[in-house]
């Protein structure tokens, strides 16, 4: 069973994007290869994007990453500011320009990193206004604010709903301050909800970024946003521009699997299956937990929409062990292991169901080799010890 999700691609199921590939291709291969000219799918494709988005303009590209990139290059050429807000913790793409953490060697010098859900950021966002040009939010944030997924599930889920207001304050200072609002929904786009983040949380971007399933199973990025901000030029003076461009953006087999997938997300039952799924989701982490509560397992199991995690109610050094015991009972993971799972339409009752009873087994089996023992010394003190001098040993050249 995979609850991978396909780095968060999967949201329809797997055999639905064999039709879209399906589907596309049959369209597609008639075409042949064109680039540069908008046919009859590119301009569908358009209008139902301007639909979705609530966006005037739409650009495509070819990877998530790069919607991002462009995404944050239109804003500053079009604000003429320098600056862009990213909150700690958050993902927007391998790229160096957006990355200032863990991965990249090069410091972006023009990133501002503030914490999220803190009045102390709008502040900032209020007072260097002149100099920021956008702020760039993933709502998927919101999992784990500043920080490593929670380990208490009742405090996740009030965090879940504050998280609601937060960005309905975040836009209104925006707006106040003429900064521009970036919603990264390359993940959370179409997973959350047919309009994605903003569907879910009742707020416009001024900017949004999408990639991952909206291809209907091809690599995409795409960008809308309104004329203003969308700019490769400038009116007032003819050789300032904008490079914003790829070769194969908007490549027809691409646009067609896009169309089928766009198409698709318009039928009521999908937009019912929505509900469904939600629903299937939160009877299953409730009967799971309640389980694991009457077996003793050191285990907890939250979630946000169709994205979940499995926690730990106790500490240990050893719960890294829990997802090698999920993979013997068959249940793929995603190489982050359980800190990050997904669930996708397809999924019914029974899947659920099924899933619930391998959870258990390997439950069991973590629990009678001994993993979840109770630790015989404190494990932060201990851990403590361990760093400490291995990082005394360093400092006076003792490690080797």
């Amino acid at each position: 069973m995979d609850i991978s999700g396909s780095y968060g691609v999967n949201v329809c199921g797997y055999e639905k994007y064999k039709d879209f590939i399906e589907e596309g291709w049959s369209s597609a291969k008639k075409q042949g290869l064109f680039l540069g000219s908008l046919d009859n799918v590119v301009l569908d494709n358009i209008a139902r994007l301007r639909k979705v988005s609530g966006q005037d303009e739409v650009s495509f590209h070819m990877s998530g990453t790069e919607a991002v990139m462009c995404a944050v290059r239109v804003a500053r050429f079009n604000t003429k500011k320098p600056l862009v807000v990213t909150f700690g913790g958050a993902y927007h793409g391998w790229w160096d320009g957006m990355q200032p953490v863990a991965g990249n060697e090069r410091l972006p010098q023009d990133v501002l990193c503030l914490k999220d859900m803190n009045n102390l950021s709008l502040q900032v966002i209020q007072l260097r206004s002149s100099e920021i040009a956008a702020v760039l939010v993933n709502p998927l944030q919101c999992f784990h604010l500043n920080q490593s997924p929670p380990g208490d599930a009742v405090s996740w889920l009030r965090c879940t709903r504050r998280y609601k207001e937060w960005l309905h304050k975040l836009k209104e200072t925006c707006t106040k301050a003429g900064v521009c609002l970036i919603f990264d929904e390359v993940y959370t786009g179409f997973r959350l909800h047919p309009r994605g983040a903003q569907g879910a949380y009742d707020v416009k971007a001024d900017i949004v970024c999408y990639g991952k399933t909206l291809g209907g199973g091809l690599p995409i990025g795409v960008v809308c946003g309104p004329k203003e901000l969308m700019a490769r030029g400038d009116a007032k003076k003819a050789a300032r521009i904008n490079y914003v461009i790829g070769t194969f953006a908007g490549h027809p087999f691409v646009m067609a699997c896009m169309n089928a997938f766009l198409k698709w997300l318009e039928e009521p039952a999908t937009v019912k299956s929505y509900d469904e799924m939600h629903a299937n989701i939160d009877a299953f982490i409730k009967a799971a937990n309640k389980k694991f509560e009457e077996k003793g397992y050191p285990v907890q199991l939250t979630n946000w929409f169709s994205v979940w995690s499995i926690l730990y109610t106790k500490p240990g050094r050893y719960h890294w062990i829990f997802q090698y015991f999920l993979k013997d009972a068959g249940v793929n993971l995603s190489w982050v292991g359980t800190g990050r799972l997904l669930f996708s339409l397809e999924w019914k009752k029974a899947d659920f169901d099924r899933l619930l009873d391998r959870l258990l087994a390997a439950c069991e089996l973590m629990q009678k080799g001994g993993w979840w023992e109770e630790p015989k010394a404190n494990i932060k003190a201990k851990l403590g010890v361990e760093i400490g001098t291995a990082v005394f040993k360093n400092v006076l050249g003792l490690s080797g």
